[in-house]
């Protein structure tokens, strides 16, 4: 099974990478990328300059093939040619438009993804400039002026980085190459596919829906096992669970990833709605005396019954495969919590 850090990895996706992914939302590989967000494998960093970076290059892109619309020329001939009038505009105002919309799409992508902004304005640039100065850093080499940007995120991107909280960049820019040397809790790849190499999984996600569906009692069986040796806490004061038995595992929203090792498991994330019967004993409450000197109710039986429960939990599974990589065999699933809260006398009950 792909091993699961302590710590959600922290990455960091430099503009060069988010611009090839494709325009906001993102195209399929960037969904991947939301996917391992919401596998809880990894979390998301980017900075606001970032985003302008993002916004500026795909406004450009699409002001290459406008911009002629802010020409009088161009707007008489359309109307000319095609007896179609074009509102009156100036380039200084589509490219403006552009970046303006474009950065609403950009930062809502990022959004989605639940990334974290990073100011730039909280680097102290008196750092900055020091490595300028010195030629270190990002300025080790030709054309210095034009490494400002990537020193500031990279400042910021050091903020947040520690031994317990590496950062992954994934960058195509060869800019980071050597200011990388130095930092020992910063990896640096080249693309997404790369990035997903780092964590031991691929890119492409394996079809495995239909073979939970068909292997439905292996699943049940191993969700009762882990579901024994979870904390079960029931609703009434001083109650135990006894005994639960899952009876029905309905399979919600999966998430898979294969791994880079040949004949490697399948990593699976996601949720499942079960189903089982508890039995449960606790006081009986509802006949107990009060002891009016210590303010306490003291019970003088037991209740016994059962009931069956519902309830979502968030899990990871390892799957092991055959000889064509297709999926086997259940090698191992975990809740990925701990604790289950029950209700022991449903509303019904009473009725």
């Amino acid at each position: 099974m792909p091993k699961e850090s302590d710590e959600t990895r922290k990455v960091f996706l430099d503009a060069n990478v988010v611009i090839a992914a494709g325009k906001p939302p993102g195209g399929p590989v960037l969904a991947r990328v939301r996917d391992l967000v919401e596998a809880g494998l990894i979390t998301v960093l980017t900075t606001d300059l970032t985003v302008t970076e993002v916004a500026k290059k795909h406004a450009e892109n699409d002001f290459k093939v406008i911009a002629e619309v802010g020409r009088p020329h161009f707007r008489k001939l359309v109307e000319d040619v095609l007896g179609t009038k074009l509102p009156t505009t100036t380039k200084a105002e589509i490219k403006a438009k552009l970046i303006a919309a474009y950065e609403v799409a950009t930062k809502a992508m990022f959004d989605e993804i639940g990334a974290k902004t990073l100011t730039i304005d909280d680097v102290k640039p008196s750092i900055v400039f020091e490595a300028y100065a010195n030629s270190n850093g990002f300025f080790n080499g030709e054309g210095k002026k034009d490494q400002f940007p990537d020193a500031f995120i990279f400042e910021c991107l050091k903020a947040e980085t520690d031994k317990a909280n590496p950062v992954i960049i994934v960058s195509s820019d060869v800019d980071f190459d050597k200011p990388i040397v130095a930092e020992a809790d910063i990896a640096l790849v080249k693309s997404i596919p790369d990035l997903f190499s780092e964590l031991g999984l691929q890119v492409k996600a394996p079809e495995i829906d239909n073979f939970l569906e068909q292997h439905k009692d292996e699943l049940i069986a191993v969700a009762n096992l882990e579901l024994a040796n979870a904390g079960l806490i029931g609703d009434v004061e001083d109650s135990e669970i006894d005994e639960v038995s899952v009876i029905e595992v309905d399979v919600g929203v999966l998430r898979s990833f294969g791994s880079i090792e040949k004949d490697g498991p399948i990593l699976v994330v996601g949720q499942l709605m079960i189903t089982a019967n508890l039995s449960y004993t606790h006081p009986d409450w509802d006949s107990a005396a009060y002891d009016s000197e210590d303010k306490v109710l003291i019970p003088f039986d037991d209740v016994a019954g059962e009931t069956e429960v519902q309830f979502k939990v968030d899990v990871s599974m390892s799957i092991l495969v055959d000889d064509n990589g297709d999926p086997e065999e259940i090698e191992e699933l975990r809740f990925r919590q701990r604790d289950f809260y029950f209700e022991l006398h449903p509303f019904e009950d009473y009725k």
